[in-house]
């Protein structure tokens, strides 16, 4: 059968079905002289074994792993039942926390936003919503970091010489393993295994390193599409806001009025645009 009544016979969709091909899920035979995809009785029921899977939201790592035989099915959906009850404990917290803020009916000028953030934050209680979140958030950053960073070294670098030295220290700064594979103002290297090229960003006052991984798609999370896609759009609006807060805070405190709202709005605009062209660097 084609693509199109493995979709229909299946409940997937047939971008999925692609997808579940490229990802290693399914391997359909092919028809000879035209080298279409000809799925069999067995490849719908894979499909349906990988949609009923996905409902359960057991991630297409571990789906794999079970279809290639590493990973028995019945430790998977244990191992998945646990995640999940965390999870509805993690859901439950937040609704809780949601329903006890809705009841001091708070604004968001009184808010007590660090006494929140701590009680989110606090390791010494159980795992909840928001701690999960700001533990997705860390690892986005850092696999953004892993992507691309760069820094400032002591002195000026004219030398392929001087940009090994300054690469070096940064590494050493950090407690990381350096390999460097090819030396010169455009130099490769590794840091704890990672490949990287780098280059001087040369500045007025102080050159600028900046790296970026050789192969940036390999760095991946391993978070859910969605949440990564939720974190990243917090990540370009947390400092706009933080930004307007500050400067909104200091003009009330400093005047006692809202003289300074046009300011905050300005600057956390600004803050803003520069992450979005960040992001889209």
């Amino acid at each position: 059968m084609n693509i199109k009544q493995a979709s229909k016979q299946s409940g997937v969709s047939a971008p999925n079905i692609r997808f579940y091909e490229k990802e290693g899920l399914l391997n359909p035979a092919r028809l000879p002289g035209n080298d279409y995809r000809d799925y069999t009785e067995q490849d719908v029921r894979t499909l349906r074994f990988i949609r009923m899977l996905r409902m359960l939201d057991v991630p297409l790592p571990v789906i794999r792993s079970v279809l290639a035989g590493d990973a028995p099915l019945g430790n998977v959906l244990r191992e998945q039942q646990t995640a999940l009850e965390q999870r509805a404990k993690q859901l439950e917290g937040a609704a809780r926390f949601c329903a006890e803020l809705a009841r001091q009916d708070p604004s968001a000028a009184s808010l007590d936003v660090d006494a929140c953030l701590s009680r989110m934050e606090d390791s010494a209680q159980p795992q909840t919503f928001f701690s999960g979140w700001v533990q997705d958030y860390r690892t986005l950053a850092q696999v953004q970091h892993q992507k691309h960073f760069f820094f400032i070294p002591q002195g000026s670098i004219n030398t392929p010489q001087e940009f090994t030295a300054a690469l070096q220290a940064y590494a050493e700064e950090r407690g990381m393993q350096l390999g460097l594979t090819k030396e010169g103002m455009y130099p490769e290297f590794s840091l704890d295994g990672i490949p990287y090229k780098a280059y001087r960003n040369p500045g007025k006052y102080r050159d600028e390193i900046c790296c970026d991984a050789v192969s940036p798609e390999q760095l991946n999370t391993g978070l859910p599409s969605r949440r990564e896609r939720q974190l990243r759009g917090l990540r370009v609006l947390l400092p706009a806001a933080c930004t307007f807060a500050a400067i909104l805070t200091a003009g009330w405190m400093a005047t006692g009025g809202t003289d300074w709202l046009w300011l905050a709005a300005l600057a956390a605009a600004g803050v803003l645009l520069g992450r979005c062209f960040e992001n889209r660097l």
